[in-house]
């Protein structure tokens, strides 16, 4: 009778898991930043600024709170004065210091400010985000990228004060990848406070899997393309982004993200 309890109890554990999405990997706990400056055996900093376009001002520090100590990532670039076309990138980032295991990334994240002003004359927004992004495996064309945040555009259609939590599937065209293809986008909802995000690489089922909190999870598959290769970038971090409108005419486009970051585990 006992073993037949306890078969009974592993079965409705392990229905009641798969009830809650896909998402349930065993994560591990990778820092909570309660410790010290930031560990330099797990992380190191980064940013990516093609044609030096900022950040301007940045922040990649550990502040307290009442709530305890968290990761701070602030970001504040401007778009490029030369043109009314295209945007210009600036990441800032703390990176996994061994990015190859890792399928598996979850991270709370809370947005303190932002700003993304646009230009009239750029058909392209001015857009900020506090995310986790990562190179996952090499298409045989180029890198595959997935990624989730927390969002701000300056052609939102939410109100004012409104972040909209998105994921992106990307895959690179070039090995910087400043060319990319648009795989698959889409939204998790809005917020304004902390919230627990996730995205893991599940290459058996050939897809990706988004998660916010203990929500159902959204699968978004990528099809047939091959994911045996290694990424010729080894690479995952949590990072605040910017993405900044050129624009020729006065006052200059900025895109600026302030975020915490706490509670990181990885599988």
């Amino acid at each position: 009778m006992k073993l037949r309890m306890l078969q009974l109890l592993v079965f409705v554990l392990v229905v009641g898991t798969w009830g809650l999405g896909e998402a349930v990997e065993p994560l591990t706990l990778y820092d909570n930043f309660e410790k010290g400056p930031i560990n330099p055996d797990k992380w190191f900093g980064a940013q990516f600024n093609p044609g030096n376009t900022g950040p301007y001002e940045a922040a990649r520090t550990i502040i307290q709170d009442p709530e305890g100590r968290h990761l701070r990532l602030l970001n504040r670039s401007y778009g490029q004065i030369g043109s009314n076309s295209e945007r210009s990138l600036s990441f800032f980032r703390l990176a996994f210091s061994n990015p190859s295991p890792i399928t598996t990334i979850r991270a709370r994240i809370q947005v303190l400010s932002f700003k993304s002003t646009g230009c009239p004359n750029n058909p392209e927004a001015t857009s900020v985000d506090a995310r986790i992004f990562g190179f996952f495996f090499n298409s045989g064309v180029g890198d595959v990228i997935a990624e989730v945040g927390v969002q701000r555009s300056s052609d939102s259609a939410d109100q004012p004060g409104v972040l909209r939590i998105v994921y992106f599937v990307f895959q690179c065209q070039d090995v910087d990848c400043l060319s990319n293809t648009l795989l698959n986008t889409g939204s998790l909802g809005t917020t304004g406070q902390w919230v627990k995000l996730l995205v893991r690489w599940d290459k058996d089922g050939n897809k990706f899997i988004f998660q916010r909190g203990s929500q159902t999870p959204v699968s978004v598959s990528y099809g047939n393309l091959p994911d045996d290769v290694p990424t010729v970038i080894q690479f995952k971090s949590l990072e605040a982004a910017s993405f900044s409108a050129n624009c020729v005419v006065a006052p200059r486009p900025v895109g600026m993200v302030d975020a915490l970051f706490d509670d990181v585990s990885v599988n």
